[in-house]
């Protein structure tokens, strides 16, 4: 009994001992000098080029595109229900107050013609993921004399107000939809413009002053007033199947665009603490702590310093014939982790941590990797970075990979 009493504490003060950690050496043991690693290298790239993406609309986008930029047309359409009824109220002469609200949230570079904005009313029933149905054709402008948007948007967000016609609120109804008004919204050619949509909380807003006929009023009787937010809103985007670019790497969202690349794994990206390139046994056991893939950006339009991009690598199922490029279709990847990464400089990184764990296990052949936005029709975000080709010296692409070696 005493015995045990005796052992009891020491293993006590074994344990806790065991469990501490050099401030030196986050690996968390207190008998190895193993610890993370970095090393910055040349990528090796031996294929690359763009080819389409294959995104859609869904109707939930936290932003509504309006615009017609480069041959792209853009048109956002909006659903308003619950107004009075047709015949039985009329707006009043000396009100004001009959506007289309909006916030925007960036818009085309301000050149010698404003960016100009016009109302239409659809006579057409429509679904928020389908705006690709909806007919030209069935368009009715309704604002003959244009809006002119702001030439500077605030990073927080514009209102802005788009008077409207009493008249056309006093007809609302349409023969395809009798229960709702639908607004569409086009711009003039070599702009556009981002607004933020219902999903946000401060989408598009219709108010009016209005006065009930039927009955009669009563003498004195106050005006009502309409104030309402769409119950659907949605873009339609009439696309254009971005090229196959074999010497370029473009990432496009208005024009959906990813980019292919393929690289060299090599075995001595990988050391021990004293210096010696690992061997293919300790190369697999390697943890890999963090791996970025570095481009260098060759034209970039639209994002600046606070405007993040939503990247995303994925990884190569199988091989792929470098010398002819075709569109590679998402089953053929598996898909990455997503990351908010913003343009510093004139470079951007890519996380490809999963994917170079997999590559120096063993467990996955380098086939290469698909780079795409996670923005594609989400807006006008365009990115143009240096290819391996014609790249000078200082824009090659590189890798970053911190790396923790194997303790035995």
């Amino acid at each position: 009994m005493e015995l045990k009493k005796t052992i009891l504490p020491l293993l006590l003060v074994l344990l806790a001992l065991s469990g501490c950690i050099r401030k030196n050496n986050p690996t968390g043991n207190n008998w190895s000098d193993v610890r993370p690693m970095t090393t910055v290298d040349s990528l090796q790239v031996f294929g690359g080029y763009s080819f389409a993406g294959s995104a859609k609309i869904k109707g939930t986008e936290s932003s509504l595109l309006c615009g017609n930029f480069e041959g792209i047309e853009s048109v956002t359409f909006m659903r308003f229900t619950a107004l009075p009824e047709v015949g039985k109220f009329r707006i009043p002469d000396y009100q004001d107050s009959t506007f289309l609200s909006l916030t925007l949230t960036k818009r085309s570079p301000a050149r010698r013609n404003p960016l100009e904005l016009k109302i239409y009313k659809l006579n057409q029933s429509w679904a928020a993921d389908s705006t690709g149905l909806i007919d030209d054709a069935n368009l009715t402008l309704i604002t003959p004399i244009a809006f002119t948007v702001p030439d500077t948007i605030s990073t927080l967000g514009t209102q802005v107000k788009i008077p409207i016609p009493a008249a056309a609120l006093e007809n609302w109804r349409s023969e395809a939809d009798t229960l709702g008004l639908t607004l569409a919204i086009k711009a003039e050619a070599g702009s556009w413009v981002e607004m933020m949509s219902m999903e946000t909380g401060r989408g598009p807003q219709l108010r009016f002053r209005y006065r009930i006929t039927d009955p009669e009023p009563t003498e004195g009787s106050d005006d009502s007033i309409y104030e309402q937010r769409p119950t659907r809103d949605s873009y339609r985007i009439d696309e254009q199947t971005a090229p196959l670019l074999a010497d370029r790497w473009v990432l496009n969202n208005i024009n959906p665009s990813r980019f292919f690349v393929d690289f060299n794994i090599r075995n001595d990206w990988f050391k021990d603490m004293q210096g010696n390139v690992l061997d293919e046994k300790q190369r697999k056991r390697v943890t890999i702590n963090q791996a970025k893939l570095v481009f260098y950006v060759k034209e970039n339009p639209y994002y600046g310093s606070i405007a993040s991009v939503k990247l995303r690598a994925d990884r190569m199922n199988d091989s792929l014939n470098v010398a002819e490029p075709v569109v590679i279709d998402d089953s053929r990847l598996t898909s990455g982790f997503v990351s908010d990464q913003f343009v510093r400089g004139d470079s951007i990184e890519v996380d490809v941590t999963a994917i170079i764990q997999a590559y120096s296990s063993g467990k996955k052949l380098p086939y290469g990797i698909v780079v795409r936005s996670m923005q594609e029709l989400q807006n006008y975000g365009r990115l143009e970075l240096w290819h391996f080709s014609d790249a000078p010296a200082d824009k090659r692409p590189k890798i970053k990979i911190t790396y923790t070696p194997p303790f035995l």
